[in-house]
């Protein structure tokens, strides 16, 4: 650091579809990468990114019904692509050790080939790792009585939309992003640091690639 000049790396070559990197690229990068995009991938004009919305309850730091939206989401993507490499990612320890016991349960005996290269973490635990297809369970959501809390976990710490940065940029094929909110749930202007912010933000660029919005 002292004694090195600074390089940065700029070509971006995991993503094979725009969409998936184009976030990090304007938010993180000052839109300085060149983005080296699948020719298969870009012709079949598929969004790089689905948002799949259900009615999720917030309780005791896990949301259930996402847990097993994403079971569901695995079945299809076995069916599709048995030998699919995926990565299966949530906002917090407590939602990845339940996504966990519902995946044991859920494919105990089964033979996937794609089970072996299976991995389910978290976002302080997901750098380094890339799969074909990436499974995101925001986890956050409504209590039981309704009310939404504007609590993100290491997202609401200093620095946290580096967490975030990473995580959603693990994928070379697909994004399904499972979540129980709509950007528009989260009032997040007067948060102290930029994690829930760039939180919302992503929220909506993922609804907007997914509805067909996004232009590369």
């Amino acid at each position: 650091k002292h004694h090195l000049m600074s390089l940065q790396l700029r070509s971006h070559y995991r993503s094979r579809s725009l969409d998936l990197i184009e976030f990090s690229n304007m938010h993180f990068y000052d839109g300085k990468l060149d983005l080296l995009p699948h020719f298969d991938q870009m012709n079949r004009r598929q969004p790089g990114i689905m948002y799949e919305k259900v009615d999720g309850i917030w309780h005791k730091n896990t949301n259930r019904k996402e847990a097993e939206h994403i079971i569901w989401r695995l079945e299809q993507i076995y069916a599709a692509d048995p030998a699919k490499s995926v990565g299966i990612v949530s906002f917090n320890a407590q939602q990845q050790n339940l996504i966990a016991e519902l995946v044991e349960d859920a494919f105990a005996g089964k033979s996937y080939p794609g089970l072996e290269h299976l991995i389910i973490k978290n976002i302080e635990n997901i750098q380094g790792d890339e799969r074909d297809v990436i499974i995101f369970s925001t986890t956050y959501g409504p209590d039981e009585e309704g009310k939404l809390h504007m609590q993100f976990g290491s997202l609401n710490q200093e620095h946290g939309e580096n967490r975030l940065n990473v995580a959603v940029t693990r994928a070379r094929e697909r994004i399904y992003l499972v979540t129980s909110l709509y950007p528009q749930q989260l009032h997040v202007e007067d948060s102290k640091n930029e994690g829930p912010r760039m939180f919302k933000e992503y929220l909506s660029y993922a609804l907007q690639v997914s509805e067909g919005s996004y232009q590369p």
